[in-house]
Parts: structure tokens; C-alpha cells; sequence
């Protein structure tokens, strides 16, 4: 019996993850149109697992935050909100920020990566720009997670 409650709650906190979908090492090769600019927003910690909160792109929602995950947009360049869609009330404990101003440059891409923190009440997602390269490395074997991106260009 205990077995069993045990294999559904695995299965429960499996479902909150991104465990479907192409790997990152398949997805974000190659070059891009060189009159877009990419986004990718990851999430590479199980932590939190329970915490999903939306990602927004100039306030529209676009993915949840799912652990193991990413999403990626191609944008048009120039300046773009993102955000994660915390709940109003949580208090950020731990510092870090839940948005991110970015001036996105034509044929580039930009890695924002999502980690979860402890809130007050419950936890939240931060942000934080990180280099190209690292962004490559940590999403690697992350899986896709399908998003609707604002403004397709």
C-alpha cells in the first residue's frame, strides 16, 4: 500500500516537470534569422517544484515556469519586459529580481535563467541574465516547453 501512495506522489511531482519535448542540445543549434533577436528563459532546478509561476514577455503570458524547462522566443530586436508572474502578496526573502529589462540586438540570443527562492508565504522565481555559453550549457538537456511568444516577427 505504501508503495503505491509513494509511486502516485512521485508521479505527481514528476507531472509538475518539463519531462516531454525536444532537448535543448536539439532545439537551440544552429544560427538565427538575422533580423530577430532569441530569447530563452530556463528553469534548470527541480527545487520549488510545486512553484510555477507564468513567465510574461511585455506583459503578455507566454510559458509557465516548469522545472527541468525552457521556452524560447524569437522577438523583434530592440526592448522587451519579461517578468515572472509571482504571486502579489509573497515577499522575496533572498533577493534577486522577478523581471528584467532587456534591448535585444538583431541575431542574438539571450539566456535569462529562473530560479526558484524562499517567499514569505510561498516560494517565488527570480531572474538573472546569464552569458551565452552558460545559457547553452544549462539548457542542454532541458526539455522545450511550448510557449505563445508575443509579437512573432
Amino acid at each position: 500500500m505504501r508503495g503505491g501512495i509513494a509511486a502516485i506522489g512521485l508521479a505527481v511531482i514528476l507531472a509538475g516537470c518539463a519531462g516531454s519535448g525536444p532537448l535543448g542540445n536539439e532545439v537551440l543549434t544552429g544560427s538565427i534569422n538575422p533580423s530577430t533577436a532569441r530569447l530563452v528563459i530556463y528553469r534548470s532546478s527541480a527545487m520549488g517544484f510545486a512553484v510555477q509561476p507564468d513567465y510574461m514577455i511585455n506583459g503578455q503570458r507566454v510559458a509557465g515556469s516548469q522545472p527541468n524547462g525552457f521556452v524560447v522566443c524569437d522577438l523583434p530586436p530592440g526592448k522587451h519586459e519579461v517578468a515572472v508572474n509571482n504571486m502579489a502578496l509573497n515577499v522575496n526573502l533572498f533577493g534577486g529580481s522577478d523581471k528584467a529589462s532587456l534591448d535585444m540586438k538583431p541575431g542574438t540570443t539571450t539566456f535569462l535563467h529562473a530560479q526558484p527562492q524562499p517567499g514569505l508565504t510561498l516560494g517565488i522565481v527570480t531572474l538573472s541574465q546569464v552569458a551565452e555559453q552558460q545559457g547553452r550549457t544549462d539548457t542542454a538537456s532541458l526539455h522545450k516547453i511550448e510557449g505563445a511568444c508575443p509579437g512573432k516577427a
